[in-house]
């Protein structure tokens, strides 16, 4: 990204641009981390700093200093989390820090009370670590509905969904859309995701892995019979 002229943005320049029509770089990206894994704070925010980019990190506040606890028994390994201290270190290395819930639950399974605690409840927990209220939020999972939108609306000034695309003015800004870059992803994938926000090469690969493995299971069933 530096080595093409990319500039790295922060919240606040977004919402100027869309609230106040102030100047972005010519070639503005936002680069986010969902989470707050302590491998981002030792290996991609020291990067990021190198490179002068900015960034933002969602924290799960009553999951720091622990691990990923909600992904227990699905994704394998527990990870750990970044402590309170790499939270305040790195808000004031210039990374902004967002909400991402107290304990990262789906919020379309939740009731009105839980919904709150989760979202509204996070900010709070994170304005008192960071002494400043949180501008940002993304959605567990991606994942929302129509309550979790009010809510999020209520308690910050944008929130990101997993939704793939990219951003304009046309965008609202409590269903901000982002691609992931995946750890197997080449820069043939990287590029289509920066230019068009989704790698329509890596979605070709997975539909034919569908597709492969379907003529093995048909294969197979043949054979059966």
């Amino acid at each position: 990204l530096a080595q093409r002229g990319y500039v790295g943005i922060r919240v606040a320049d977004w919402l100027g641009w869309c609230r106040e029509g102030k100047a972005l770089p010519d070639k503005p990206v936002l680069l986010t981390f969902d989470d707050a894994f302590a491998d981002v704070a030792e290996n991609a925010l020291p990067v990021l700093k190198q490179y002068g980019f900015s960034g933002v990190v969602f924290v799960v506040t009553e999951c720091l200093g622990g691990t990923n606890v909600w992904d227990r028994g699905a994704w394998g390994a527990e990870h750990p989390i970044m402590t309170t201290e790499q939270v305040r270190h790195w808000a004031s290395q210039g990374i902004e820090l967002g909400g991402h819930t107290r304990t990262h639950p789906d919020l379309r399974t939740l009731d009105e009370a839980r919904l709150a605690d989760e979202v509204e409840g996070g900010a709070r927990d994170l304005a008192r670590i960071l002494e400043a209220r949180p501008v940002c939020f993304a959605y567990p999972y991606g994942e929302y509905n129509e309550a979790a939108q009010q809510c999020a609306q209520k308690a910050f000034a944008m929130a990101f969904t997993c939704e793939e695309g990219l951003n304009d003015l046309a965008t609202p800004l409590h269903c901000l859309r982002r691609t992931m870059v995946d750890p197997n992803d080449s820069l043939i994938d990287f590029w289509p995701r920066v230019h068009w926000g989704y790698s329509p090469i890596r979605n070709l690969r997975a539909r034919l892995r569908i597709r492969t493995r379907l003529r093995s299971a048909f294969r197979l069933l043949a054979e059966k019979t």
